[in-house]
Formats: C-alpha cells, structure tokens, sequence
C-alpha cells in the first residue's frame, strides 16, 4: 500500500507517496504520484514502469541511554533565553542539512531545500517540532544549533550543527552533554539521533561519544521521469 504524503506533497506542490518495499507488488498503482519515497531495512534493487531512481541514501539511528547527569554549559542557551538573529540559525539548520537526501538529490532544486529547513526552524521554535531549540554562543552569536523532541521517557534529536568556521572545537559534544543533562534531570533516559550512513564524520563522532547504532533505514526516491522542482 502506498501512503500519499500530505505534508510533503503540499510543500513541493506534487503527489507525494511512501512504499515500504514489504508492501510492493506488481499489482500497486503507482500512476497518479510524482515522487516515491521507498523504505526499507535492508538494501534493495526496484525497478518502476516510468519512475527513475535519483536518490538513495542510508538512514542511521544511534542510541544512548541516559546513566547519569553530566555537565550543563554556560554557552548552551534555549532561544527563548538570549537574543539572535534568525538568519544566523538558518544557515546553521542549512548546515545541518548538508547530507540531506533534500539537498543531494538533484532533482530537489536548492531554493527548496533552503525553504524546507527554514520551515523545520519556524516550526521547531513555535514548538510544532521540537520542545526546545539550543543554540551554543560564542563572542555573543549562535554558532551551534540543536533542537530536539520528547516523548514519554524517549528523547530525539531533529536538528544539529555547529557552523563550519566552530567545528572541530568539540561544540557538538558540548551541547549534546548539556541536553543528556537536560533530559536526565526530567527524568528521559534515551536519546536518539539520526543521520546519513555517507557522513562518516557524524557517525563515527557518534560512536566516540557513547552512541550505539539502534536502526537502519534504506530510502530511495523514485521520481516520475521528467518531473523536476
């Protein structure tokens, strides 16, 4: 069965639709979509009468679980507690985004991409995506970002980045320490992450800091042929 995609077929202004590859078969009407996201936990090879596969990408989950309380930091601030220019967090989400299948798959032009995590910030400071965005200040500006969500005693991380001119000075730890202390403290024992399998860099930065892999997703995009946005 495909799922027609509300959210993402409004922002891109086309039919867009997920197939789990368990739930493929030749029988499936696929005609009325442009944009196929397919899904699955190990990788596959599909071919789609009309539809060209532009895309694929390894989605990786990592895992901790929560033990004890560690360190909150001075220069991690919630935006609803200092100032910011919110251009500055834009091109930290663009940051962010950098590996995502939005971005790297041609066939999404750049404006859309930069439209699609404008959004993910509008939407994760209003709270619509997010309890809470994090922003690591140096000399008075935003040069880390992390959002994240809760759910009962889980944790997830939306969005994280630091700017390219930061990294490399242990940022990213620092503001994840601060959260684990965060969600330790209220009670919130796991915090997953998402990212790419191709960013070697997060993965393996991931794993340093006490992560574990916890899931596996491949996802292919199938665009009908000759549509483009």
């Amino acid at each position: 069965m495909i799922r027609k995609l509300e959210w993402d077929s409004l922002f891109f202004n086309l039919n867009v639709g997920e197939l789990s590859i368990n739930d493929y078969n030749d029988s499936l009407d696929y005609s009325d979509y442009d944009l196929l996201y397919v899904i699955s936990s190990d990788d596959f090879d599909l071919k789609l009468k009309g539809f060209k596969n532009s895309f694929s990408e390894q989605k990786i989950k990592f895992h901790k679980e929560l033990k004890e309380l560690q360190q909150l930091s001075d220069n991690v601030f919630s935006y609803n507690e200092t100032d910011y220019e919110i251009q500055e967090v834009y091109e930290l989400a663009f940051e962010s985004g950098k590996q995502s299948r939005f971005l790297l798959d041609k066939k999404f032009r750049p404006k859309k991409f930069k439209e699609l995590y404008k959004l993910w910030i509008d939407n994760s400071i209003s709270q619509k995506f997010a309890d809470d965005v994090l922003l690591y200040k140096s000399e008075g500006k935003p040069v880390g970002l992390l959002t994240y969500k809760t759910n009962e005693k889980n944790a997830f991380v939306g969005l994280i980045a630091v700017s390219y001119d930061h990294q490399g000075k242990g940022i990213g730890g620092i503001m994840l320490t601060h959260l684990e202390t965060v969600l330790y403290a209220k009670g919130i024992y796991n915090l997953t992450i998402p990212t790419q399998g191709q960013n070697e860099q997060a993965c393996y930065f991931y794993n340093k800091i006490g992560y574990s892999i916890s899931g596996k997703t491949y996802i292919k995009h199938y665009w009908k042929i000759n549509d483009t946005i």
